[in-house]
């Protein structure tokens, strides 16, 4: 790394001079930014929100256009002249073109699809036009490839845009960039759009065995509950207290102690997830392993409650008592009460 991309040891580790120096600018432009175009879940293109400058080609036209202007005075060429100020107004009417090919679009933040930590979330967002054309549309959030959509033929589409998330909880859609070069790509319009959409980020699936005491099951999957009254199980020795019609009067005549018999029941084969199962563990661990025995026991069809701290979610099964299940543990020790969230999950 050379030049001012060198780690700056004066402002922090892994911060470039570069980054260092814009970071105050950067703030001011986010802030002025809010107020300009404030989050909100349907946002149309205008004069308020759209941005237009000279595209690195539209610099090089006009470079090449202030060229021939100068070549035509000294050589006193009027045909020269005459196509240098030609090559002005197509960049002129160029301005108005691009700004009418973004002017009028309209972008609705539409359902979302939760992801688990490690993963891409899914944001829809329907676009839509006021009886306008819009030609080569570019959308892309900051780090993420680029979509590219014509509305021509129709009032309206719908653009899936994927965002990898990293932190559990809610992320919040960054401010989406739309763009577009059309028609000579001489000039670049471009918006930044704050669309009020997010989605839920749950813990990531960590593979582990749950800590659970050896268990037993009858033939028909159920556990086996040694304090039953149904089948015959076994003897022990008699203890004061037993019922005198379980003592085994046959085992005494025989070999003249005292036996009680024993007897086992069945119970439906349910399963608590409990937070003091992985005690010691950091959280993230801990909801980690959580949520892969709470993926393997809705696999499996089996019925399951889950215990967390202050949250109890007693044995079910079916897709709503999963998600019930996932919200808990995506949002266990998150305060969300602004009712907010960030990119990537973060609180």
């Amino acid at each position: 790394m050379a030049g001012n991309d060198r780690p700056s040891r004066w402002f922090g580790v892994g911060l470039s001079y570069r980054d260092t120096l814009l970071a105050p600018y950067r703030r001011w432009f986010e802030r002025w930014l809010s107020q300009r175009s404030p989050r909100t879940r349907l946002v149309t293109l205008n004069q308020r929100r759209i941005f237009i400058l000279p595209s690195r080609n539209g610099l090089y036209f006009l470079l090449m256009t202030a060229a021939l202007f100068v070549g035509g005075i000294n050589y006193g060429n009027s045909l020269i002249l005459l196509v240098s100020m030609l090559l002005v107004s197509l960049f002129l009417v160029s301005i108005l073109h691009t700004y009418a090919n973004l002017s009028g679009l309209s972008l609705e933040a539409g359902r979302t699809q939760p992801a688990f930590v490690g993963q891409q979330a899914a944001f829809a967002i329907h676009l839509s036009s006021q009886g306008r054309q819009h030609e080569s549309i570019r959308l892309s959030w900051p780090g993420v490839a680029e979509q590219r959509f014509d509305l021509i033929d129709s009032a309206s589409a719908e653009v899936i845009q994927m965002l990898p998330v990293t932190k559990r909880g809610y992320c919040r859609a960054p401010r989406l960039r739309v763009e577009s070069g059309y028609p000579l790509g001489l000039l670049r319009a471009w918006s930044w759009v704050a669309l009020d959409s997010r989605c839920l980020v749950y813990p990531k699936p960590i593979p582990a065995d749950y800590p659970l005491r050896p268990a037993e099951y009858g033939d028909r999957g159920e556990r086996l509950v040694r304090e039953g009254s149904d089948d015959f199980d076994g003897l022990r020795r008699y203890q004061e207290g037993d019922n005198p019609r379980r003592i085994a009067w046959k085992s005494y005549a025989r070999v003249g102690r005292l036996y009680s018999k024993t007897f086992a029941g069945y119970q439906a084969d349910e399963h608590w997830l409990e937070w003091d199962a992985y005690s010691g563990m950091a959280t993230e661990s801990r909801l980690g392993r959580l949520c892969y025995q709470l993926l393997q026991c809705d696999q499996r069809g089996q019925r399951f409650g889950l215990r967390l701290p202050g949250i109890e979610l007693v044995p079910a099964s079916g897709d709503s008592h999963r998600q019930r299940c996932l919200r808990a543990l995506a949002l266990y020790g998150l305060d969300y009460s602004d009712g907010g969230g960030t990119h990537g999950g973060e609180s």
